[in-house]
């Protein structure tokens, strides 16, 4: 789908491209076409003319599928800040297939925007330079690796990537009214101020936008829609495969407004865009950090798993991916490329029919509990997956406060919860299973009720398939 603007009125334009050619639909001096499908592959010149108002050729244009990269910081973070970073940005040269653009972010707007207000990368063929860019400007790392994985897989295939995100922003920016209706959510700004400002102390001391040498002229992204406005909507006549998405820090605090925001966000998105709404949405459970209180993170990244309900969408955990020695801090982990693998996972069986076991990933299935003595409890856990288990060792690390850290812990009739690390794998003929013991006096302590794996903002991540895909944290209660 393209468009355009003509500086005659109702002046016939007729579009080519490979060869052949295509009148477009006139309304004023406004004119848009619908291709019918094209095949893939390129480089191709595309040049629309008018009667009247002369020509314009694009030269360069491919033939292929868009994903667009939205989020917050983690999706902003760039390919030059991540780990293996120089052989990465010369890596870029593999690729001429592959084409990026970035969106500037002083893109905010108060009512539905059809252009954007500025770009920071403007459509530019993949090489060292598109992607070795300057930090947190361009290229994004998990929007890069995606595509370069998506290449790997399919060689020839065109790929068009739009980098469309800005560091600490809330989901509520990036929804639109509609979508903020549905969960009860008015119109009204998050911030009525200038400020750009995010609830969270953690989320403060570590993105970049709250260091000292801010601008303090930058527009404030956090106020409801304004990010929908400016940076989604002007995208709804484009043609998209599908979205990957990295958000949710800067909603922690908020998880059982998250679990209908973020489906309702996406419903809204697709219901909205013009040529496909029925896209692919591929979303991160957001990884390890340092939050102020543990409970926070392991609900939202819950809220986020709500979403795996509607249709099309799949996701990539990074639960077991943290980076306590980020230089970004602790929230920014550097290895965004196992990230982006397992993206290109979910997306491989989702939107591309494709068997991929490193998709298996293990989900609760079932908790059992007994007495192994008089002082010992036990826990027998069934995950859904048709792998092998595997259990790795994992501790806190140094440097975060072990009360952020959990493996497992079991909820008794008392109200309280008490950590274990005690595991050890189980064969049975419906799979493996993991049992989970904890020995201590339980007088007064009551009956066991519930349990717990990886349900921190650090979660130590012991239970693998043999795909080494991570088992998903949870929270059952009896």
């Amino acid at each position: 789908h393209i468009w355009g603007v003509s500086s005659d009125f109702d002046d016939p334009v007729t579009v080519s491209l490979g060869g052949e050619q295509y009148p477009a639909q006139v309304s004023g001096n406004f004119w848009y076409l619908n291709f019918p499908p094209l095949k893939q592959g390129g480089p191709f010149n595309l040049t629309a003319t008018g009667t009247q108002s002369g020509s314009v050729t694009l030269n360069n244009v491919m033939i292929g599928e868009v994903y667009l990269c939205g989020g917050q910081s983690n999706m902003q973070f760039t390919v030059l800040m991540g780990f293996n970073a120089t052989e990465e940005v010369a890596d870029a040269a593999r690729y001429p297939q592959i084409r990026v653009t970035t969106i500037g972010q002083t893109n905010i707007s108060s009512t539905p925007l059809t252009e954007l207000i500025a770009l920071e990368q403007q459509w530019t063929q993949a090489s060292p330079a598109s992607i070795g860019g300057n930090i947190w400007d361009d290229f994004s790392a998990v929007c890069w690796f995606f595509g370069k994985k998506l290449a790997d897989a399919n060689p020839g295939l065109a790929i068009g990537l739009i980098s469309n995100n800005w560091g600490g922003t809330i989901i509520e920016a990036w929804s639109s009214p509609d979508a903020l209706a549905k969960c009860n959510i008015s119109s009204k700004s998050y911030d009525d101020n200038n400020d750009f400002n995010v609830d969270n102390d953690d989320i403060k001391d570590s993105n970049k936008f709250f260091n000292d040498d801010v601008d303090s002229t930058l527009p404030n992204p956090n106020q409801n829609s304004v990010l929908w406005n400016a940076m989604i909507s002007p995208y709804l006549s484009h043609t998209i495969y599908g979205v990957l998405w990295y958000q949710g820090e800067s909603n922690i605090n908020e998880a059982l407004k998250y679990a209908c925001m973020f489906p309702a966000m996406i419903q809204d998105w697709r219901a909205k865009w013009v040529n496909n709404n029925d896209f692919y949405f591929f979303f991160v459970q957001l990884a390890p950090w340092s939050a102020g209180k543990s409970s926070m993170v392991p609900d939202t990244r819950n809220a986020q798993l709500v979403a795996l309900n509607l249709p099309r969408v799949g996701f990539a955990t990074a639960v077991d991916l943290g980076d306590v020695g980020s230089p970004y801090t602790n929230i920014h982990p550097r290895d965004k490329q196992d990230v982006s693998a397992r993206l290109y996972n979910a997306a491989s069986v989702v939107a591309y029919g494709e068997n991929n076991p490193a998709y298996d990933y293990p989900w609760v299935r079932n908790v059992t509990f007994s007495y192994k003595t008089d002082k010992t409890i036990a826990a027998l856990v069934s995950f859904a997956t048709p792998q092998t288990l595997v259990l790795k060792p994992m501790t806190c690390p140094q440097g975060i406060d072990t009360n952020n850290c959990d493996n497992w812990s079991f909820y008794l009739s008392d109200g309280k919860w008490y950590p274990t690390t005690t595991q050890s794998i189980v064969a049975s003929s419906s799979g493996d299973q993991v049992e989970v013991t904890i020995s201590f006096d339980i007088v007064g302590r009551g009956k066991p009720r519930g349990l717990r794996y990886g349900y921190s903002s650090w979660p130590l991540c012991t239970v693998f398939n043999s795909e080494g895909m991570p088992a998903i944290p949870f929270e059952w209660l009896d």
